[in-house]
């Protein structure tokens, strides 16, 4: 058990894409309103979350102060460009890494719905645009 913990928390890939999950969990979270992020929402609810997620981006708000807007880590180590490319790697691993990496792309695919389409979820709202989303 102790060399599994130990290759995983010394393997960057597996750790990053961990630490990618729980960031796109907790960015899910800060977007369906801090209930928490457990379930894809129902088609009339997220048809509602994608259009306020739209006009909140149609809109020409700078940054706030701390800088959220990303092009951008997800978190310290993996860009959303950069995850992506980590999910896909995960995928076509063994075990609970092809999982983690199927789990990865499942959010992928259900930020870039609330985003517009396919590719479309390019960038983090900031953290004033992403309580506006939540209070929709």
């Amino acid at each position: 058990m102790v060399a599994q913990l130990r290759h995983i928390a010394t393997t960057t890939q597996e750790y990053d894409g961990v630490e990618l999950f729980l960031a796109l969990c907790d960015y899910l979270d800060q977007l369906h309103g801090g209930y928490g992020f457990d379930r894809v929402l129902p088609t009339t609810e997220q048809s509602a979350l994608a259009d306020a997620v739209r006009r909140i981006r149609g809109k020409a708000v700078p940054p706030d102060e701390e800088g959220e807007r990303l092009v951008q880590p997800v978190n310290a180590s993996v860009t959303l460009a950069e995850g992506r490319v980590l999910a896909a790697e995960l995928e076509s691993a063994d075990g609970w890494q092809r999982e983690l990496g199927h789990a990865l792309q499942g959010l992928y695919i259900y930020l870039d719905q609330l985003y517009g389409g396919p590719g479309a979820f390019t960038e983090l709202l900031t953290s004033t645009e992403r309580q506006r989303v939540a209070s929709r």
